[in-house]
C-alpha cells in the first residue's frame, strides 16, 4: 500500500504543474489573464522591454521600435541606441544572461 501511495504522489507531483504551454519561459501564473502578453510571442523577447535594461535588472523599461535588433530569430527591443550598442558588444552572453534574469524574475512581475 505504501508503494502505491508513494507512486501516486510522485506521479501527481511530476504532472502537477504541467499545462498546455510548450516553452518553459511561458510558465507564469502571477497577474496573468486572457489578455496577458508576458512572453506570449516566441520571437519578441522580454515583452518588448529593453533587453539591456533587463540584463541590468531593470525589468520594466520599455523598448522602442526605433531601437530593435533581430538576432537568432528573436527580436530584442532597446530604450536607446546606447543600450542597443552595449547589448551587441557581447550579444550571445548578454542574450543568455538577460533570459535567465527574465525567467528568474517571472514570479515578481
Amino acid at each position: 500500500m505504501k508503494n502505491i501511495t508513494l507512486l501516486f504522489i510522485l506521479t501527481f507531483l511530476s504532472f502537477s504543474c504541467a499545462h498546455h504551454h510548450k516553452d518553459a519561459e511561458h510558465h507564469h501564473h502571477k497577474d496573468c489573464d486572457k489578455n496577458c502578453k508576458i512572453n506570449h510571442s516566441k520571437n519578441e523577447m522580454f515583452n518588448e522591454n529593453c533587453a539591456q535594461s533587463v540584463l541590468e535588472g531593470k525589468l520594466h523599461v520599455k523598448g522602442s521600435e526605433e531601437f530593435k535588433l533581430n538576432h537568432g530569430s528573436r527580436t530584442y527591443y532597446f530604450s536607446s541606441k546606447k543600450k542597443l550598442e552595449q547589448f551587441k558588444e557581447h550579444i550571445e552572453v548578454n542574450a543568455l544572461n538577460a533570459q535567465k534574469i527574465w525567467r528568474a524574475s517571472s514570479f515578481r512581475r
